[in-house]
């Protein structure tokens, strides 16, 4: 964990009576017990009062817990003021579990973006008070970040990939870094659909924002089941379709064929009432084939991109450092990639695109939005900045207002070519 301060090395003493393994489990209860101290003294409290959940108000605090109380002092008007338990400019519909935004302009007046007009069309039915939302698979379930910032002033949240049954994920190593980016191979770790939609659907009503499902698995009837689990979950506005899984009939990913990517959709469409986003991978042979075949087959928008395939390999034990050999790589190191395919998708398809691969900032965006891109995900930038989604949109705010804009729509697809007449 990134915030664990250096652990002297404790050499702890072998009892030869016991076995291996028993000696093994009563070092790993050592450990369990220093960590609990640590994440004790994170929320500033001993371990009773973390226990009881009772403060002690004699007690004096901490010194990590005044170093952190400063630290989201100072971050608090990137975070919008402590989380809220309820929500607040959404409207839940809990027949249908749909989330809509009663007032797309509404922001708090502290807000930067506040009184800007940022609403985009981010799928066909589905309008969005700002083009920024969370890519899936780094932001968690949306509830964890909602600890950190007020979560409502992001356009969206796309959950983590989440599949019919649960799933363990792959062997480590999970993650590798590589300039401009890291490599992933996390496997779709997900409790499976049914509890994601028991555990997590009352939590996403009350985090005031629209939530987008990713739906991934290994057969059409896959993808069907999760959305069918998925019907009536509250806050659920949208479902976005990983086509970059392989079919266990063929072994070829969904997203590289364009027929195979229209059945996944045509048979998502038929299940659900609500927008359908096909997530399309760069590893395709013909990107811009498998978009238009999404489009003709009922997606009401696209993101562009996936993760690239990428190696790296452990020199010194002369094997990839991924447990799995390959993985995805995400990060400012594909976004020359991802701005080009939005580019070339744009101007085959009329549905919106989503643009994804490398944004960590407003200009990165913007670069997508030019493109043809009606909004966009941020994922990596938000490991080494948790802030970084609503450092986007304030910058998109800003740029509104320097360049007089009426709406940030004015700048989608202005670097297009011009239609031929």
């Amino acid at each position: 964990m990134p915030w664990r301060r250096f652990r002297k090395k404790v050499e702890r003493p072998i009892d030869v009576s016991k076995s291996i393994e028993e000696s093994l489990e009563d070092a790993a209860d050592g450990e369990s017990e220093e960590d609990a101290a640590e994440l004790a003294e994170l929320d500033d409290a001993t371990i009773a009062e973390a226990a009881t959940g009772e403060p002690d108000d004699d007690r004096a605090p901490t010194e990590l817990g005044e170093k952190l109380r400063g630290a989201l002092d100072a971050d608090a008007p990137h975070r919008g003021g402590p989380p809220r338990s309820a929500p607040r400019g959404i409207a839940v519909d809990r027949r249908l579990g749909a989330a809509r935004s009663e007032d797309p302009h509404a922001a708090s007046p502290s807000y930067p973006e506040a009184g800007v007009d940022l609403t985009v069309e981010a799928a066909r039915g589905l309008r969005l008070k700002n083009p920024v939302m969370t890519a899936s698979g780094t932001f968690g379930q949306g509830v964890e970040y909602a600890e950190l910032f007020d979560v409502s002033r992001l356009g969206a949240i796309v959950n983590k990939g989440t599949t019919p049954a649960a799933r363990p994920g792959n062997p480590q190593y999970r993650i590798a870094e590589t300039p401009s980016g890291i490599l992933n191979s996390i496997g779709l770790e997900n409790p499976g659909a049914a509890e994601v939609a028991r555990k997590y659907g009352k939590a996403w009503a009350e985090l005031g924002v629209a939530v987008i499902v990713n739906v991934a698995g290994y057969s059409v009837d896959d993808y069907v089941f999760v959305v069918h689990e998925m019907t009536g979950t509250p806050g659920v506005v949208a479902y976005e379709i990983n086509v970059s899984c392989p079919n266990v009939k063929g072994g070829m990913l969904f997203g590289c064929d364009p027929d195979l990517a229209a059945e996944v959709t045509r048979a998502v469409k038929a299940e659900t009432d609500l927008p359908v986003i096909v997530k399309l991978t760069p590893n395709a042979p013909d990107v811009v084939a498998v978009a238009r075949a999404c489009e003709e087959a009922g997606a009401d928008a696209l993101t562009a991109i996936n993760t690239v395939l990428g190696m790296r390999i452990d020199t010194r034990r002369r094997r990839p450092i991924l447990g799995t050999g390959s993985g995805g790589l995400s990060g400012p190191a594909i976004r020359p990639i991802a701005v080009h395919i939005t580019y070339q998708v744009a101007q085959a398809v009329s549905i919106p695109i989503i643009g994804a691969g490398g944004v960590t900032n407003a200009q990165d965006a913007l670069e997508f939005l030019m493109a043809g891109a009606s909004s966009v995900q941020v994922g990596t930038a938000t490991f080494a900045d948790p802030l970084a989604p609503l450092k986007v949109i304030e910058g998109l705010a800003a740029y509104v207002k320097e360049h007089s804009l009426a709406s940030i729509r004015d700048v989608i697809g202005v670097a297009l070519p011009a239609p031929e007449d």
